[in-house]
């Protein structure tokens, strides 16, 4: 059977050495990120154009929780929810725009509500640096009961198949032999407290990424054969919605999380 294919609307944002280029309509993904004429993210062009997939590559949004649920079930709800929520599936409406700056706010629907029945402004503001990005995610609980988050992001790094046990950090236990091109690796390890991490990545150098420091977890995955690796700061690790690790926003309270990009000159 054949999927429909769907050209999206790419909004670009531009400051100094910096492009980025946004889909409001698949999950806010900022889908390109280019420093002085280096494409720095991976990109699956087929999976951004087929409605039906998971975009594989950029750097989705995850919400409401990053990660796996324990049989799928988000517990103070009694719902199911997929891997890493609906947030990088859903539309997100463009609020405020301007050269180097989009503000967007998650499109909630019944399908949504059925996953996730609370009552919630979500607002994402993605930001061009001048060689990087910052994205912050705004969560106001706008309902009458605490409202349980766990999110994070998702990003694709390019980096050549070969030479993915080459790519080294400064988090703890972040060691080359859990990397390689010979299979999958999905682990997950704690950053520094700081929020602060740094990676040497072959062909795009010393890259930064920096987090709200009460994101207490990185998650590390790719797949053998792929130009890419993932590096992905998490509030939590799998299942932290459905425990005491993850983020209880109370009625009428705003939580905010943000995560930035940036490369070395």
């Amino acid at each position: 059977m054949e999927h429909p294919h769907v050209s999206f609307e790419v909004v670009r944002l531009t400051r100094d050495d910096a492009t980025l280029g946004l889909v409001p309509e698949r999950g806010a993904l900022v889908a390109s990120l280019v420093v002085s004429g280096r494409e720095v993210l991976y990109l699956d062009q087929a999976t951004l154009d087929d409605a039906t997939k998971n975009v594989r590559g950029g750097i989705p949004v995850l919400f409401p929780y990053a990660g796996k649920l324990v049989d799928g079930r988000f517990v103070a709800a009694g719902t199911t929810m997929k891997q890493h929520g609906f947030g990088r599936n859903r539309p997100w409406v463009v609020e405020e725009k301007s050269a180097s700056e989009l503000r967007a706010r998650l499109v909630e629907d019944a399908d949504t509500q059925a996953q996730y029945p609370y009552t919630y402004e979500a607002d994402y503001l993605v930001t061009a640096l001048p060689r990087g990005l910052e994205v912050r995610l705004f969560v106001r609980n706008t309902g009458a009961k605490t409202m349980p988050l766990s999110p994070g992001w998702h990003p694709y790094f390019r980096c050549p198949a070969a030479l993915k046990s080459e790519v080294t950090g400064n988090v703890e236990g972040f060691t080359a032999d859990k990397l390689g091109n010979d299979r999958e690796f999905d682990f997950g390890l704690l950053p520094p407290a700081s929020g602060k991490t740094e990676f040497q990545i072959p062909e795009l150098g010393r890259v930064s990424i920096d987090f709200s420091p009460g994101m207490r977890h990185m998650q590390f995955w790719s797949l053998p054969s792929k130009d890419f690796i993932c590096l992905e700061p998490f509030f939590g690790p799998n299942d932290a919605i459905n425990t005491e690790r993850r983020l209880d926003v109370l009625p009428g309270k705003v939580e905010e999380l943000w995560m930035r990009i940036e490369l070395d000159r």
